[in-house]
């Protein structure tokens, strides 16, 4: 395994190495940073190059199939299994066990339709409770890795509540159960609105909507209460605001976001609970409805109301394995509600009943989905789920999602 990441190494251009190696603190390599469904650890390999520097290179590929039975059988809705994505992550740090260490991280993903940058960000663990990170990092809000435990998220990650990423320098405290984060975002991952090949979403420009994001704080607290070693509870409250700036009219305006979340590890059960608020208030020239944003992510766009109220619940329970080569599983249930403020406006829903089983390397994800004015759920452009709503706004719509991972 090795010599074949070796060979894939040795074909990139340097420009690409580069890139590739601006990364996290860890021995061993996280799939994605912080991020739930990607906290897999990759295998890679590591290189030393000096006594006190430690770098480590991993990655993953990934094969899904969908089932969407609104979708009208034809050539161009067919459905397969097909390559997702292939990444490949970079990770170290330079210093002396307990004392400071410097630290990166970066990861690359390829898609078939675009390439993007899921993190990438140099960094300073001063001790074992402080730590320092400048680059493109994971938002801290609201309930950390994510507040789902399904493949495709819940609905507040396509208005931009969970796992967003951002440019900027995060600073975060844990100590006794506290666990604090304080970070400025400069704007969004690539500082510049227009470009949709991102992993979250953000506000983005196209014809009358000319809002991006700038100036954005965020504070984050949490407690952990813990009874035993297998048994604990996670209160939250995070806040977020930001500026929008209009290109049209070179003022600013306003967003915020606030939330408060549950995390419970009970054994091997595990529930989550979040009530989440967002605002945006942009300074839109005559003529462009206020009551609308546009957000862009994954090469893809959509209007999605500016204020809203979301919940989110779900529970998943752990199972042990020894099954051919299987050795763990986890079922969960999901679900998710944004309540738009704009009363002609469709509120949205996602219901996600799902399963992981886990041999070794590979993980093997299912999800069955009943969205209603939800991304990607029988929506458009033009009738935007997230926005005022989808083609069948009182009707819930059926996908289903099957991904094979493979960790390296």
């Amino acid at each position: 395994m090795d010599r074949k990441i070796r060979n894939i190494l040795s074909k990139l251009k340097l420009s690409q190495i580069i890139l590739l190696s601006l990364v996290l603190c860890s021995k061993t390599i996280l799939g994605q940073e912080e991020n739930l469904k990607d906290s897999i650890k990759e295998k890679g390999f590591k290189i030393k190059p000096t006594p006190k520097t430690n770098v480590n290179f991993g990655g993953a590929v990934w094969l899904r199939g969908v089932t969407i039975p609104y979708l009208q059988d034809t050539p161009s809705n067919k459905r397969g299994f097909y390559i997702d994505q292939f990444r490949m992550s970079v990770d170290g740090d330079y210093g002396v066990d307990g004392a400071t260490k410097l630290i990166f991280s970066s990861q690359i993903r390829f898609f078939s339709y675009q390439t993007l940058i899921h993190h990438m960000w140099v960094g300073a663990k001063l001790n074992n409770n402080h730590t320092i990170k400048l680059g493109v990092t994971q938002v801290p809000f609201g309930t950390l890795p994510g507040s789902t435990n399904s493949f495709w998220y819940s609905l507040a990650y396509y208005v931009g509540l969970e796992d967003d990423r951002d440019a900027g320098i995060k600073y975060h405290f844990n100590k006794n159960g506290w666990d604090f984060h304080l970070a400025y975002f400069m704007n969004a991952e690539y500082n510049d609105a227009s470009a949709l090949n991102r992993f979250a979403p953000d506000l983005a420009i196209l014809g009358d909507q000319q809002n991006e994001e700038r100036n954005q704080g965020n504070i984050r607290l949490t407690k952990i209460f813990e009874d035993d070693a297998s048994n604990s509870s996670e209160l939250g409250f995070s806040g977020e605001i930001g500026q929008i700036k209009n290109r049209t009219t070179s003022k600013n305006g306003l967003r915020w976001k606030g939330a408060l979340h549950y995390v419970g590890n009970y054994g091997k059960w595990h529930p989550k609970f979040q009530l989440a608020r967002y605002v945006y208030e942009p300074e839109n020239p005559d003529g462009v409805d206020d009551r609308l944003v546009l957000i862009g992510y994954f090469s893809d766009i959509r209007l999605v109301a500016a204020k809203a109220n979301l919940l989110n619940a779900s529970i998943k329970r752990d199972f042990d394995l020894d099954w051919w080569l299987f050795d763990h599983m986890n079922i969960y249930m999901d679900y998710s509600k944004v309540y738009k403020d704009e009363a002609s406006f469709a509120d949205s829903e996602l219901i996600n009943p799902g399963a992981v089983l886990r041999a070794g390397p590979l993980y093997i994800w299912f999800d069955f989905m009943w969205g209603k004015n939800a991304w990607f759920f029988n929506d458009s452009q033009n009738a935007s789920g997230p926005g005022a709503g989808s083609l069948n706004p009182n009707k819930f719509e059926f996908r289903q999602n099957i991904s094979i991972e493979w960790f390296f």
